[in-house]
C-alpha cells in the first residue's frame, strides 16, 4: 500500500491480494458524502483510490488514515460473512422450510381432487372460528345462559 498527498486530495494504491475489491468498494462508498471518490486500476491486481475533499481546506491525510481503517473493517466484515455463509444458508433454509407447514407440495399433488372431494376442507381452512371452537363453548355457553336466566327471574321477583 502506498499513498500520495496532493492539493486537496490523496491517492492510495491497494493490493487486491490483501484487500478484496468488494472491501475497497465498501470503504469508498462510506466516503462519498465527504469526498469525490475515483477508483482506477493501477496495475496488475492493484487498485488506486483517489479521494478529493468536497470541503476546501480539509485535511486529506486524515482522510487517508480513515479510509485505511474503514478498509480494514470492510475486509473483516467480508471475511466473517464468508466464514458464516453456510451457517446462514442452513438457518435460512430451515426457517423457510418450517414456515411452509403441512401439507407439502408432494402431498397436495398426490391429493385426489374430483367432483366428490372438490369442496372438502381437510385442514379446516374454510371453517369459521365459531364453528371450529363451538364444541367447547356451546356446552359452557348454554349452561351459563341457563344460570343467567334463573338469576334474572329470581332477581326480578325481589325487585318487584
Amino acid at each position: 500500500m502506498s499513498f500520495h498527498l496532493g492539493e486537496g486530495s490523496v491517492r492510495i494504491e491497494f493490493d487486491e491480494g490483501l484487500y478484496p475489491k468488494d472491501a475497497i468498494y465498501g470503504a469508498a462508498y462510506v466516503f462519498i458524502d465527504r469526498c469525490w471518490v475515483h477508483l482506477d486500476r493501477a496495475g496488475d491486481r492493484r487498485i488506486q483510490v483517489t479521494l478529493k475533499a468536497k470541503k476546501p481546506g480539509a485535511d486529506t491525510q486524515i482522510y487517508a488514515g480513515e479510509f485505511q481503517n474503514e478498509l480494514l473493517g470492510q475486509a473483516w466484515r467480508l471475511r466473517i460473512v464468508e466464514e458464516n455463509k453456510k451457517l446462514v444458508e442452513s438457518i435460512t433454509a430451515r426457517a423457510l422450510g418450517g414456515a411452509a407447514g403441512p401439507p407439502g407440495l408432494d402431498e397436495l399433488l398426490a391429493m385426489d381432487i374430483g367432483e366428490e372431494t372438490a369442496f372438502e376442507d381437510p385442514l379446516g381452512i374454510a371453517m369459521s372460528w365459531e364453528e371450529k371452537y363451538k364444541k367447547k363453548g356451546k356446552g359452557e355457553g348454554a349452561k351459563a345462559e341457563a344460570e343467567d336466566a334463573s338469576e334474572g327471574a329470581s332477581g326480578g321477583e325481589k325487585a318487584s
